[in-house]
């Protein structure tokens, strides 16, 4: 089953609150991604970064610019901002 996001909100000024298809989740700040070249300078208006919606589970934007949850999930690990989901109490 390949890797999804389920839910994606945006967090000002320029982060992405989100939750992946294997329950893990973290937030992810794009403030350096939308300082490079290319469809993301777009999203260098707050109003617009906050447009951003899932199409097929990745996180997209009206422009058509999008990040790969993959690709999220890699990088949130190596910053260590990836979270586990908590696993539920026994009783």
């Amino acid at each position: 089953m390949a890797l999804k996001v389920t839910s994606v909100r945006a967090l000002p000024p320029f982060k992405l609150d989100l939750v992946f298809s294997d329950a893990t989740f973290g937030v992810f700040d794009c403030a350096a991604l939308i300082e490079e070249p290319g469809s993301g300078q777009a999203l260098k208006d707050r109003r617009y970064f906050g447009q951003v919606i899932l199409e097929n589970g990745v996180p997209t934007w009206p422009n058509h610019f999008d990040l790969s949850p993959v690709w999220l999930q890699e990088e949130l690990r190596k910053r260590d901002l990836l979270r586990l989901p908590t696993p539920p109490r026994k009783r």
